[in-house]
């Protein structure tokens, strides 16, 4: 929601769903009328949303919105999409014990490609704004390859995010399996995001000025606030344009038009006290305790 509230100040490039999934045009697309690619995009949601129903409630899919840049990395297999759509242990290991910056080098690399193209559709924008979990395990990479970039982080209780994730991850493997292993979903992202979160901490604590703090929660009970500083954080003015836009995108897009997403720690064989232990230092430093 946050993403694509500020995706919808016209001054930002974001990935939109359909360029993350075929970020090639074809050669012989002069870049006028509607994007060639949007019709396969929009086939491949309704499959995916066919197979699966409940992934509607999960994450809103529009082909046409902005989404994470995660399914860039895909494309140069250092990526945990995979992971997220099946159980593939020997890959997964393969990918955390491998150095990742051939994937983040092809991502700078593919966001021009997609910046030139976005050019050539008459946008003419300076400033990228991405989002995607994935990069909490490789902050010290995305500092790396994107030198000055502003690091936006949001937090909320793991005792929330963690099943939640997983729900998110045991609805995608449904699309490839009858019989999904719901603890091996879950044994699966616990240990990646307890052992990331623990890593991420180090790494921000030697770059204290790349990141803002939000609050989960007052991206809803006090959205405005948070946009502020999101825009005082990248010194951007939040203009009256921005604030307009901002409306028009809230008004189209409430989250009650959805179903509600409904899990639990019990689903997938947590325990409080369980996630409490696995993140106890993140839970420690940003006041979840």
């Amino acid at each position: 929601m946050l993403h694509r509230t500020l995706g919808s100040d016209q001054r930002f490039y974001t990935p939109i769903w359909f360029e993350t999934r075929f970020p090639s045009p074809p050669t012989d697309w002069d870049f006028t009328g509607e994007d060639p690619r949007l019709s396969a995009a929009k086939a491949e949601i309704r499959g995916m949303l066919d197979a699966n129903p409940d992934l509607a409630a999960m994450h809103p899919f529009d082909a046409e919105a902005a989404d994470e840049e995660i399914m860039l990395l895909e494309q140069s297999f250092y990526s945990s999409v995979p992971e997220a759509f099946c159980n593939i242990p020997d890959y997964a290991n393969w990918v955390d014990s491998h150095d990742n910056t051939p994937g983040y080098q092809y991502l700078y690399r593919v966001l021009q490609f997609l910046q030139w193209q976005k050019k050539r559709k008459g946008q003419g924008v300076r400033r990228w704004l991405l989002k995607a979990p994935h990069h909490v395990h490789h902050l010290d990479l995305l500092l790396e390859t994107f030198p000055g970039v502003k690091v936006v982080q949001t937090h909320r209780d793991p005792l929330e995010t963690i099943p939640s994730f997983t729900s998110l991850n045991y609805g995608l493997w449904k699309l490839n399996t009858d019989n999904p292993d719901a603890q091996a979903v879950a044994d699966i992202w616990c240990a990646k995001f307890s052992r990331s979160m623990r890593r991420a901490i180090g790494i921000r604590d030697q770059h204290p000025d790349y990141f803002l703090d939000v609050s989960y929660k007052d991206t809803t009970r006090n959205a405005d606030g948070v946009l502020e500083s999101i825009y005082k954080f990248i010194d951007m003015e939040f203009t009256d344009n921005a604030k307009a836009s901002i409306k028009e995108w809230r008004d189209k897009n409430r989250r009650d038009g959805r179903a509600v997403h409904e899990y639990s720690l019990e689903q997938f064989g947590y325990t409080e006290d369980f996630l409490k232990a696995e993140f106890k230092e993140y839970r420690d430093r940003y006041g979840f305790e």
